[in-house]
């Protein structure tokens, strides 16, 4: 019997091409070196996990390294509640808040969050995960999967 080589990389759940934790920080805390990474990937993360349909998020944890699919389930004031109907400004409140941030530097720390997360995704997920989001967020999480951009 012979081995067949894999050409591709798969992440820990085999979907995507997922980093463990620490690699995965260390993207965020290279594009927002003013924020704490796993604060800012949480904040973001809680906000998403409001706004996106269960399964969406489901789908999007799956294609995490478990380790950091557990920060996706940080957020307990949002576990097993419905999606909200979250305008710009509450979605962009809520991750201020939750990062006790400055609001107009909030789509700085989604697009490095964006922007990590997207090195944990297939291109495939990255696109479904973007037709499911809101016209509002779309560019922002498009530019990140781009790398242009970049909030100043």
């Amino acid at each position: 019997m012979s081995m067949q080589k894999q050409d591709q990389t798969q992440s820990w759940s085999g979907l995507g091409v997922g980093t463990d934790r620490k690699s995965f920080l260390d993207k965020v805390s290279a594009q927002l070196p003013a924020y704490e990474a796993a604060l800012a990937a949480e904040a973001v993360f809680c906000a998403l996990s409001e706004r996106l349909p269960g399964g969406l998020v489901r789908q999007l944890r799956e294609q995490l390294s478990p380790d950091v699919r557990e920060m996706m389930g940080a957020c307990h004031r949002h576990r097993g509640e419905e999606p909200a109907n979250l305008d710009r400004d509450d979605f962009y409140l809520m991750v201020a808040n939750h990062l006790n941030a400055e609001p107009e530097n909030v789509r700085l720390v989604l697009h490095g969050v964006f922007a990590a997360l997207h090195t944990q995704l297939v291109e495939a997920e990255a696109r479904k995960i973007e037709g499911q989001l809101p016209k509002w967020l779309q560019g922002t999480w498009a530019a990140a999967r781009r790398q242009i951009d970049r909030p100043a």
